[in-house]
């Protein structure tokens, strides 16, 4: 019972600001001159509730999925790293350049090709933890700084070292696209294909990582109460490192799912153009860092995506909608942890007085 009812406390807030954000996208559609409920009905239609929209859905959560987990990890371990949109870059290029170059049958292409990815990932988040150890510089900056580092090195492999020569158009910067080593599709007739299996997969492993291991315990000790941590024998710095490469290596590997399960090579700007990151850090919040409330809250977000893409093709209501509408989520979530930190330090500082 006692379970239940935390269960139900702790979903009442993200419910709200759902909720809330809902209403606001009704009352912004109204402004438009358009049905408010047919518009919030056709956004819900056109990303759940149909086999073609609900497929769409779980293509675009995937990728939403991995960087939702990866910031779940690091941020529920006490380490602020915004680094899953470079990790999962650095990921993706790597796949992309491995695969086609690969000898083998394609199903050992694929691990070997995944393997390398999820490498490339840990061992960038692993770069910017030591920089942030070594120079004692806040970890949420030299993440996102990284950011970019991977996003212009990746651009610049794609439109110099690795550009696809064979491409029909010739103003798409873009690699060599992949023939055989790919994620095959779930059902044929549907997009959705194996990285979403690989995604649910992912999440029940770090969940049971995180709930049921001693690193578990070790990693949310080293990242919310270092000196605890090192007065009980816990190295908080390896931990630190530990904790960022598992971070790392899974945005790596939402990077090679989304370069052999959808693009089929890498094109410039596809990982920082949809919004992956920011989504799956989103999500995590949603879900205060459970990883299994995040890949309910990466479902979520991605089909507001897609049905903002379908009101306005069917009703002409313009899809930033949706937005407006993850931007009030965010904001609500994010207002709500500040609160619960600003009390906690309140907390804090009374006790040591």
């Amino acid at each position: 019972m006692n379970k239940i009812k935390r269960l139900l406390s702790s979903l009442a807030y993200p419910l709200m600001a759902i909720l809330t954000g809902l209403l606001i996208g009704a009352i912004i559609i109204m402004s438009t001159g358009k049905n408010p409920v047919a518009g919030i009905w056709g956004l819900l239609k056109g990303g759940y509730l149909t086999s073609f929209s609900l497929a769409s859905t779980l293509t675009r959560a995937t990728p939403i999925i991995f960087c939702g987990v990866s910031a779940a990890l690091a941020w529920g371990s006490g380490y602020s790293s915004m680094g899953a949109q470079g990790q999962m870059i650095m990921g993706a290029i790597t796949a992309a350049i491995v695969a086609p170059r690969l000898p083998g049958p394609d199903w050992l292409v694929v691990i070997l090709t995944i393997l390398c990815s999820m490498v490339a990932g840990a061992l960038y988040s692993l770069c910017s933890a030591f920089v942030s150890a070594r120079f004692n510089a806040y970890l949420l900056i030299i993440t996102l700084m990284f950011n970019y580092v991977a996003n212009y090195f990746a651009s610049y492999l794609t439109n110099y070292v690795f550009l696809d020569p064979y491409a029909l158009d010739k103003l798409a910067i873009q690699t060599q696209k992949i023939e055989g080593s790919i994620l095959p599709r779930i059902l044929p007739k549907y997009t959705t294909h194996y990285g979403f299996i690989i995604a649910l997969a992912v999440v029940i492993f770090v969940n049971f990582l995180v709930k049921r291991t001693s690193f578990g315990y070790k990693a949310r000790m080293g990242g919310l109460n270092p000196r605890f941590a090192e007065y009980g024998g816990i190295k908080s710095r390896k931990t630190m490192y530990m904790v960022l490469m598992i971070s790392g290596a899974v945005a790596g590997l939402g990077g090679a799912c989304e370069v052999l399960g959808t693009k089929f090579r890498y094109v410039d700007e596809m990982i920082t153009s949809p919004g992956y990151s920011w989504s799956g850090i989103t999500a995590s919040l949603m879900s205060n860092y459970n990883m299994i409330g995040t890949l309910f809250s990466s479902i979520f977000l991605a089909g507001i995506t897609i049905g903002g893409a379908s009101i306005e093709l069917t009703m002409n209501i313009p899809s930033e909608i949706t937005q407006i509408i993850q931007g009030v989520i965010s904001m609500l979530i994010t207002a709500k942890i500040a609160i619960d930190w600003s009390r906690l330090n309140k907390g804090k500082e009374s006790a040591e007085k």
